[in-house]
């Protein structure tokens, strides 16, 4: 049947072909001039070929061109007096037709240009294919010159494309019989989402006669396997659009596929609504149409109409964590041209090529609309997949949020919406179109896709190694999110780690200093944190207790977080990381303990205390019960003006005797009663009993933050009596 269609557009094309062309002589045929290749009629009578367009479809090609016929002469030339026929260097010869209706004419001083398309073989190159121009003498043709397909290509800087040419008066006939529309393929993706894999490619359309046409319902798309099966195809986008003469329009088609599709071999077949068995209009092939970049790889954004910007995912890190693997991700746009482009509105999923599962993320961040030459701006993801997930399986998909039409009375139902544990949020582009004429909706449609293998240079296994540096104090640049205004300010200012040896654990005690930079008081933001070691294990932080509600402007505030970890844990080198509320990493930066110092003044964000000089005296009771007083001079300094109040950490001395036991504690604060001030000063230890006592004994010093887990304390001085 395929066969029996091919034989009667052929027949079809020869019979315009011979109307074309009839059937006067004109001498002298030259194939070279100024640099340029042409047939010569005469010296001032020349053929030239441009606008070369080699398609090469699944089963088929064709091949677009312009002829033109240059009169330099005194006297109008007449096309019809000449043929024209695409050649293969085997001598097999390929019907030419003419794509439009023109005056075949050429008047004295003027330029005739006649456009012409061929069907070929696929397989042909550009160097194996010449046009042959012949003339007509007496129904018999005598060839007067050729040129080269290869030359022209070349000169123009073409190359072979994914197209094939769909004759629309062969799916209805009320089509005029010059009512060709080409397909160029662009990029095909798959993509998971909605719980099912959909492969996604892009079109490009373009009208080749000389009225406004748009596609009949009764065109179908299908992609098929190498088995042979079809799956139906939809336009997801620009499918109602009006296609103007000789206009490029950018399409996007959406298949429902199996999870265990083999794209080697995937074609997308164009045919009568219903006719896919029995009749192909054209075809191309999809399966080298998938583009999987690679972490660091740049390629060009595939959108005509933003030229010159280019994607790239610069970075990428995965760590494998208690509640999964924590992804992150870097995507990069960059304008390469000479002017102004638009940033798109991406977003993004991580997606699992074995176990079907995909999360979403969006990066809200507060950016220009344009990017001027050489400019660039970065869009960073996070998402969490399940744990047991390897990145050599895991792919970055980056979509944009397009507005999409459909006027046709077919409907569309891939809906974009994906829901997942762990994201940042939800993309719900519903793409239903019901057929109501002018009907646009917005869908997310990929523009990209990286491969995460070997993300973070084995990051998988810890996160420290993906951490940025980190220099104490300064504020942390954190990923976009609607957790923490952009007008706050989050460092990291102390880091401190002492041991709780009656429980077998060290804690860790980290302060962070919050800064509102605006002009209103804002919220104090609930973020998480936790820190992770060279080795992958993760220790989560419990912040302080009780906070305050709000930083009013131009002020700062001190958080207190603590961690608990393993009495082996030397914590010189972590990676603090930071989450939002649904847990989503928003910064990973590398950082250790700071040791406290045996001499001089002790950091307690954001006092210092210096002990001078201290004594300790005991005195003894009729109850049979020491008290001991210890005498201190001290030396208080406010380091930065933050906000301390009541939820602030406190001082806490402990006596405790030669086998660490605890024999009377002192709690002190830094405001409001049992303030701790610079000068001497006592503190007094009382209810010691006797037998309680030997030699030896001692006074801890302790900072101590109070958190949902319990006090954590960490060791500032220990005091010899």
């Amino acid at each position: 049947m395929k066969q029996h269609l091919k034989m009667k557009r052929l027949l079809s094309r020869s019979a315009l072909m011979l109307t074309a062309a009839s059937f006067l002589t004109l001498p002298l045929a030259t194939s070279a001039f100024a640099g340029k290749e042409g047939v010569f009629l005469s010296d001032s009578v020349y053929f030239t070929l441009d606008k070369v367009s080699l398609s090469s479809g699944a089963d088929d090609g064709s091949l677009r061109f312009s002829l033109g016929l240059n009169n330099n002469s005194a006297s109008p030339v007449d096309f019809n007096n000449y043929g024209v026929k695409v050649m293969d260097t085997n001598g097999v010869s390929y019907t030419a037709k003419l794509s439009e209706k023109v005056n075949g004419r050429v008047q004295a001083g003027e330029t005739g240009t006649f456009k012409f398309s061929s069907e070929i073989p696929a397989n042909l190159t550009p160097g194996q294919l010449k046009v042959d121009i012949f003339e007509w003498n007496y129904n018999t043709m005598h060839d007067i010159g050729a040129l080269s397909v290869e030359a022209a290509m070349d000169e123009a800087g073409q190359t072979v494309v994914q197209q094939t040419v769909i004759n629309l008066q062969e799916v209805d006939t009320t089509f005029a019989d010059d009512a060709l529309v080409t397909a160029q393929l662009g990029n095909s993706y798959r993509v998971y989402k909605d719980g099912a894999w959909l492969v996604y490619t892009d079109l490009t359309l373009e009208n080749l006669s000389n009225t406004t046409l748009k596609l009949p319902d009764a065109l179908e798309l299908n992609l098929q396997d190498a088995k042979g099966l079809t799956y139906v195809a939809q336009f997801i986008s620009g499918s109602g659009q009006t296609l103007l003469p000789q206009q490029p329009v950018k399409t996007t088609i959406q298949t429902a596929v199996p999870a265990s599709l083999d794209a080697n071999g995937l074609s997308l077949l164009f045919s009568p609504k219903g006719k896919v068995k029995t009749t192909v209009l054209g075809s191309l092939n999809v399966a080298k149409s998938f583009v999987v970049g690679k972490i660091g790889d740049s390629s060009q954004y595939p959108d005509a109409d933003l030229e010159g910007l280019h994607i790239n995912t610069t970075w990428a890190a995965a760590s494998r964590q208690s509640d999964g693997l924590h992804l992150q991700a870097n995507v990069t746009l960059t304008n390469k041209s000479d002017g102004i482009v638009t940033i798109p509105n991406l977003s993004a999923s991580f997606q699992a090529l074995r176990g079907s599962v995909a999360v979403t993320s969006s990066d809200n961040a507060v950016r220009t609309s344009y990017l001027s030459p050489n400019e660039s701006t970065t869009f960073r993801f996070s998402g969490i997949l399940p744990a047991g997930l390897s990145t050599d399986a895991l792919q970055l998909v980056v979509s944009e949020k397009q507005g999409t039409s459909n006027n046709n009375t077919q409907t569309n139902t891939g809906t974009s919406t994906d829901t997942g544990t762990g994201t940042g949020s939800s993309d719900t582009g519903n793409t239903t179109n019901t057929g109501n004429s002018g009907n646009s909706k917005t869908a997310s449609l990929p523009v990209s896709i990286t491969t995460l293998a070997g993300a973070g240079q084995g990051g998988e296994d810890s996160s420290y190694t993906a951490a940025e540096d980190y220099t104490l104090g300064t504020p942390f640049k954190l990923t976009s999110n609607t957790l923490i205004d952009s007008n706050i300010d989050v460092s990291l200012v102390e880091l401190g780690m002492s041991e709780n040896t009656d429980f077998g654990f060290k804690t860790i005690v980290a302060k962070y200093k919050l800064t509102n930079k605006g002009t209103t008081s804002l919220n104090l933001p609930d973020f998480q944190t936790d820190l992770t070691n060279v080795e992958g294990y993760t220790y989560s932080g419990a912040r302080q207790s009780t906070v305050a509600k709000t930083i009013a402007p131009n002020t700062s505030y001190v958080l207190n977080y603590s961690y608990m970890v393993p009495g082996t844990e030397t914590a010189d080198k972590l990676a603090l990381n930071l989450y939002d509320a649904n847990r989503l990493a928003i910064g990973s930066y590398k950082t250790a303990v700071q040791p406290v110092p045996t001499t001089g003044a002790v950091s307690l964000y954001p006092f210092s205390i210096a002990i001078n000089d201290y004594r300790v005296s005991a005195t003894y009771s009729k109850d049979q019960s020491y008290a001991y007083r210890l005498r201190l001079d001290l030396d208080v300094k406010r380091q930065e003006q933050v906000i301390t109040d009541a939820n602030f950490s406190s001082l806490v001395f402990e006596v405790v005797d030669s086998e660490d036991r605890l024999l009377s504690t002192k709690t002190m604060s830094f405001v409001g009663q049992d303030k701790i001030m610079s000068g001497i000063q006592f503190i007094d230890f009382g209810s010691i009993k006797s037998e309680q006592l030997n030699t030896n004994v001692k006074i801890n010093l302790y900072e101590v933050v109070t958190t949902p887990n319990g006090d954590a304390k960490r060791l500032v001085k220990t005091l010899i009596m």
